[in-house]
């Protein structure tokens, strides 16, 4: 499962800086797989929000959806969830690997941003242009 602690070392991990390039630049889709909760508290703007269950289910029917609708055609697809420590790692090589069973890879690039959307917002909280928060600002559970 992972070497060095790593969760899914084969995919490409990205920092939160080159991320935002690309976000602002259209060039990337971004999947949160964290929960309508953890959502709420701040993401990253047009996100998409696929929570981790999809990506854990026996039947893929819902993961396929998604891979069939809002990943059509996406070159390069980041996930994370709030430190991309397990969660968003895990998620990332199921849809790698699903990506791989439908013969769908070919085009799409599966990566995972590097210290999640912590990382991302401790950056970029301020950036409108990136980031969508509550009116109480970036302040997530501490049980995250």
């Amino acid at each position: 499962m992972a070497s060095d602690g790593v969760v899914a070392p084969e995919l490409a991990r990205v920092k939160p800086a080159e991320v935002a390039e690309r976000v602002k630049a259209n060039e990337i889709v971004i999947v949160d797989v964290r929960d309508e909760k953890e959502v709420a508290e701040g993401r990253i703007k047009g996100s998409l929000n696929v929570p981790s269950s999809v990506f854990k289910s026996d039947d893929p029917a819902a993961l396929d959806q998604v891979i069939k609708g809002p990943l059509s055609g996406a070159k390069e697809v980041v996930v994370h969830c709030h430190f991309c420590k397990v969660r968003g790692p895990t998620c990332a090589q199921a849809l790698n690997n699903r990506l791989k069973a439908l013969g769908a890879e070919a085009g799409t690039e599966v990566k995972v941003l590097d210290g999640g959307i912590a990382a991302f917002m401790e950056q970029f909280k301020g950036d409108g242009a990136l980031v969508e928060l509550p009116e109480a600002g970036w302040n997530p559970a501490a049980q995250h």
